[in-house]
């Protein structure tokens, strides 16, 4: 995940950085449909893409929206957003 400070309008304030995430969610949504337009079942299209973004692959699979969630997660810890 890409995430690049964001410098706000010096009107409204103080000149805080606030994070701007990329269109990962969008890949990570595209990746899984084409994977079960190929014909793969849900959970090995998740695990794919879960593996894909540096997870390892779970038993009963990767939902969309939990990858979506630890990406998010990831990319705000990598720019001191949170604490790990």
């Amino acid at each position: 995940m890409i995430i690049q400070p964001h410098d706000p309008s010096p009107a409204g304030g103080a000149n805080i950085a606030r994070p701007r995430v990329s269109d990962e969610a969008g890949a990570i949504d595209g990746a899984f449909r084409l994977l079960i337009f190929e014909g793969l079942s849900p959970v090995e299209a998740g695990n794919v893409v879960a593996y894909a973004t540096g997870l390892r692959p779970a038993e009963r699979g990767w939902t969309v929206e939990e990858i979506k969630h630890l990406a998010l997660i990831r990319g705000l810890v990598a720019c001191g957003v949170i604490d790990s």
